[in-house]
C-alpha cells in the first residue's frame, strides 16, 4: 500500500459486544442473545473471520507490494555502478586488456573492455567563419580558462569547428571526447528521454574523397551542456591529410548546418580520447575460451594458483573439470599453466598426451579466477529443495550483471557434471534464483532438477554505488604498468550512475512523490510548474491565467536572454506547445503569449541630507531596483505597490523626506491604476522608464 494507515485494532471480545449491541437497531424481533442461537454462533464466526482478515490486511507480503507496484509502472532500481572516462597522458600506443583494474585512492575502478590506445592525439582546434579562422588550441589545456564561441559569436550557419589530430584514426574505430561548455544561466537540464535541439550539426571527416559525414553521438545538445561525444570513424573510407590555411593534420569538423540557438554555444575545455572504466572489485571472474588453444588469461591471481578450469567435451553437455598436470605421466582430464610473462598465463591442452580435450565449439573452456579472499568461502552450500531457500555471499552490494553461481551436480554414472548459472533465468528444469545486491544474498525459488546439487561461486563483483560518482580531475594508478612505463591517467569529467539498489520503502516514497508530481495540469499553476520543466530551455518567468471569456488557459513566458526586452523565438514556441499538448487535457484550449513591455515613469520632489555625496545615484538605483520586473524578482502582473516605492527611497540614509513622488506609465494600454498603485496586464512586465527628480537640500528646521 502506497499510503499505509493503521487499521484500528480490536480485540475479539470487543467486536463481539459491538456487534452484540448492533442487533436491537436492525432486529427488534431478535430477542434471544444466548450462545446456543444459531443466529448469535454466525456472528461469531463472522467476528472471528473479521479478526482473521484484519490482521491478513496488515501483512500483506512485501513481494505482492513490488508487484502491485509493478503493475502501476513502477520498478525497483537497480544497484549501478559508476562510470568514469579516463585519459591518458603519454603519446605511445598501448593496449590495457579487459579487466583491468585502477585506483583511485581506495576506490578500485576496472575496464569492461579491452581498450586500444593509439598514439593519435588531438593536435589543434579551430573554429571557421565567414570573417576567416580562429585557433582554439588554448581548449585543449584544461589549466587554462577560455571561452570559445563554437560556431562564431553569432553561431552563423556554416560555420564549423575543426578538431585536427597527428594520426589519421582507423576505418570503423570509435574515439571519445568530453566537451565541458559555458552553459547558459537558467537552462532546465537537457533529458536523455525528450529528442530536442536547438540546431542541426553534421559532423564530416576528411578522406581521400573530400569531407564525408560520420556517425556521432552527442551528449552535449549541440554544445549547449557538459558531455561526451563518440565519434565513429567510417569504414570505407581512409583518411586524408589537410594541409590548408593554417590547418594541418587529419580532420574531423562540426558543421552548423541549420541554427536556432537562443545562446550561441561557448566551449571551456575539450578533452580527448577517453575510455570507461567502472566503479567495482572483482573477486571471481569467468573467462571463455573456444579453439584454437592455448588459452591465455592476465590476472595476477592466477600466478597462486587460484583458478578452475572447466571444460565441455560434447556440444550442448555439463562441464567437467579439469586439473592441472603435475607429472608426465598423467592421462585423464589434464591442463598445462605455462607463464608466458609477468602477469599472463597460459591454458594449454593435449589429447594425444592426456586422452582428453575440449570440444570445437563456442564456450568449450571456462576458467573461473578467483581471488585469495574468494578461494576461501567459493563453496556456497547446497540446495536442499525447499521454496525461497537463501543462501549467503561473501560480499554486500553485488553487481548484478557480473554474478553467476556454479551448479555440480552428481550424475547416476557417479560423475560430477557443472552448470553456469545466472539469477532470473527459467528455462525446462534450469533452477530460477534472483539475487539481493544490497545484502548479498541468493534466493531460490525454484530449484528445478538442481536438488542436492552443490553451489559454487562463478564471479562475483561488489561496488560501492554512489561513492563512485567521483568529481573531476582525479589520478587513477593501473595496478601494471603499459609500454614498461608508468603513464598518468585522470577523468577530466566526474563520475555518473553510481547507485545502490533501492530498498521497497524508498521504492515507496519515489512512487508517492511521482504520483503527486504534475504530469498533466489542471490548475494554471501546474501549466507553470510544467513550462519551468521543459528540457533545455530557458526560462526566467512563467505566468498562466484562466480567461474566461475566451474560455482558455492563457500563458506568458521570458527567456533567458541578453536583450533588453527578451521575445519567444519559433523555436521556443514550438518547444512550450509540443510539451503542453501532450499534458493539457483535451478539452482545455491553451494560448502562448508574448511577453508585452511598460515603462513606469517616475517624478517627484526630494530633500536629502547634508553631506552625502551621490545622493541622486542612489535614489535613482533604488527605484532602477524596485521597477525593474524584467531583471528584478516581480512576475507578469504583479501589482506595483506605491507604499513599497516610496518606503524603498524613504529608507535610504541620504534621504531627509520625500515632498512629492508620482509614478505613471506613459503607454497606459497594458497597465490600470488603483489609487497610487499600477496594475500592469497578466502578460505584462514593467521596466524604468525616464526619471525626472528634484533633489534639493534639507530645509533648515525639517
Amino acid at each position: 500500500m502506497l499510503y499505509p494507515k493503521n487499521i484500528p485494532t480490536k480485540t475479539y471480545e470487543e467486536l463481539l459486544a459491538e456487534n452484540l449491541g448492533k442487533i436491537s437497531i436492525y432486529a427488534d424481533e431478535w430477542t434471544n442473545y444466548n450462545p446456543a442461537d444459531p443466529g448469535i454462533t454466525t456472528l461469531e464466526n463472522l467476528t472471528a473471520l473479521q479478526i482473521i482478515q484484519q490482521n491478513q490486511i496488515e501483512k500483506i507480503p512485501r513481494a505482492v507490494s513490488v508487484r502491485l507496484l509493478e503493475l502501476l509502472g513502477y520498478r525497483r532500481q537497480r544497484q549501478k555502478s559508476a562510470t568514469v572516462y579516463l585519459e591518458a597522458d603519454g603519446k605511445t600506443a598501448f593496449e590495457i586488456p579487459a579487466g583491468q583494474r585502477f585506483m583511485a585512492g581506495e576506490l578500485s575502478f576496472e575496464t569492461t573492455q579491452p581498450v586500444r590506445m593509439g598514439a593519435g592525439r588531438i593536435t589543434g582546434v579551430f573554429c571557421s567563419t565567414a570573417d576567416g579562422l580562429t585557433d582554439f588550441g588554448q581548449i585543449l589545456d584544461g589549466s587554462v580558462s577560455m571561452c570559445a564561441a563554437v560556431f562564431g559569436k553569432k553561431a552563423e550557419e556554416n560555420a564549423a569547428l575543426w578538431l585536427v589530430m597527428d594520426e589519421p584514426p582507423k576505418e570503423g574505430e570509435e574515439k571519445i571526447l568530453y566537451a565541458k561548455v559555458e552553459e547558459s544561466e537558467g537552462r532546465t537540464p537537457f533529458s536523455d528521454q525528450e529528442e530536442f535541439s536547438f540546431a542541426k550539426i553534421c559532423w564530416e571527416c576528411s578522406t581521400e574523397d573530400g569531407f564525408v559525414p560520420m556517425r556521432v553521438e552527442d551528449g552535449t545538445h549541440g554544445f549547449l551542456a557538459d558531455g561526451y561525444l563518440r565519434l565513429t570513424q567510417p569504414k570505407g573510407c581512409k583518411a586524408a591529410r589537410v594541409e590548408a590555411d593554417g590547418i594541418s593534420g587529419y580532420v574531423w569538423r562540426a558543421r552548423l548546418v541549420q541554427n536556432e540557438y537562443d545562446a550561441p554555444p561557448v566551449l571551456r575545455y575539450l578533452s580527448g580520447f577517453l575510455f570507461p572504466v567502472q566503479q567495482k572489485e572483482t573477486k571471481a571472474a569467468i573467462h571463455s575460451f573456444q579453439q584454437p588453444f592455448p588459452a591465455v588469461i592476465s590476472e595476477e591471481t592466477t600466478k597462486n594458483g587460484y583458478i578452475r578450469v572447466y571444460v565441455r567435451e560434447q556440444k550442448a553437455c555439463s562441464y567437467v573439470i579439469y586439473e592441472e598436470s603435475t607429472g608426465e605421466d598423467d592421462r585423464g582430464r589434464y591442463y598445462r599453466k605455462e607463464r608466458i610473462n609477468q602477469g599472463r598465463y597460459a591454458i594449454a591442452f593435449d589429447r594425444k598426451r592426456f586422452g582428453c580435450a575440449p570440444g570445437r565449439f563456442r564456450d568449450a573452456v571456462k576458467i573461473v579466477v578467483y581471488s585469495e579472499e574468494m578461494m576461501q568461502e567459493y563453496c556456497l552450500g547446497n540446495v536442499y529443495g525447499f521454496d525461497e531457500q537463501e543462501i549467503r555471499l561473501p560480499g554486500e552490494h553485488v553487481v548484478l550483471s557480473d554474478f553467476c553461481v556454479i551448479a555440480g551436480r552428481v550424475m547416476p554414472d557417479g560423475e560430477t557434471v557443472y552448470d553456469f548459472l545466472r539469477p532470473g533465468r527459467q528455462s525446462g528444469q534450469e533452477m530460477y534464483f534472483s539475487l539481493d545486491e544490497s545484502e548479498g544474498k541468493l534466493v531460490i525459488h525454484d530449484p528445478g532438477s538442481y536438488v542436492g546439487a552443490k553451489l559454487y561461486l562463478g564471479s562475483i563483483a561488489v561496488t560501492l554505488g554512489p561513492e563512485g560518482n567521483v568529481r573531476a580531475g582525479n589520478v587513477f594508478t593501473p595496478v601494471q604498468r603499459f609500454c614498461g612505463r608508468e603513464i598518468r591517467f585522470y577523468n577530466p569529467a566526474p563520475g555518473r550512475g553510481g547507485a545502490y539498489a533501492e530498498s521497497f520503502e524508498q521504492m515507496r516514497k519515489r512512487v508517492v512523490r511521482q504520483l503527486n508530481r504534475a504530469e498533466t495540469a489542471v490548475t494554471p499553476a501546474d501549466y507553470e510548474t510544467l513550462v519551468r520543466r521543459i528540457p533545455g530551455l530557458c526560462i526566467k518567468k512563467v505566468h498562466a491565467w484562466m480567461d474566461h471569456e475566451r474560455n482558455e488557459v492563457q500563458i506568458a513566458v521570458l527567456p533567458e536572454s541578453g536583450e533588453a526586452f527578451p521575445q519567444l523565438s519559433e523555436k521556443y514556441l514550438r518547444a512550450i506547445k509540443a510539451w503542453l499538448d501532450a499534458r493539457r487535457l483535451l478539452s482545455t484550449v491553451v494560448r502562448l503569449r508574448q511577453p508585452v513591455y511598460a515603462a513606469v515613469s517616475v517624478s517627484g520632489t526630494i530633500y536629502v541630507k547634508p553631506h552625502y555625496e551621490g545622493s541622486r545615484k542612489q535614489i535613482e538605483e533604488a527605484l532602477l531596483f524596485g521597477l525593474d520586473y524584467v531583471h528584478g524578482s516581480m512576475g507578469f502582473g504583479e501589482r506595483l505597490r506605491f507604499d513599497r516605492i516610496f518606503r524603498e527611497v524613504e529608507r535610504l540614509d541620504c534621504v531627509s523626506y520625500i515632498h512629492e513622488l508620482v509614478v505613471s506609465s506613459p503607454g497606459g494600454a497594458h497597465v490600470t491604476m488603483d489609487g497610487a498603485d499600477m496594475i500592469p496586464a497578466p502578460d505584462c512586465l514593467l521596466y524604468p522608464g525616464r526619471i525626472k527628480l528634484d533633489i534639493l537640500p534639507q530645509q533648515g528646521g525639517r
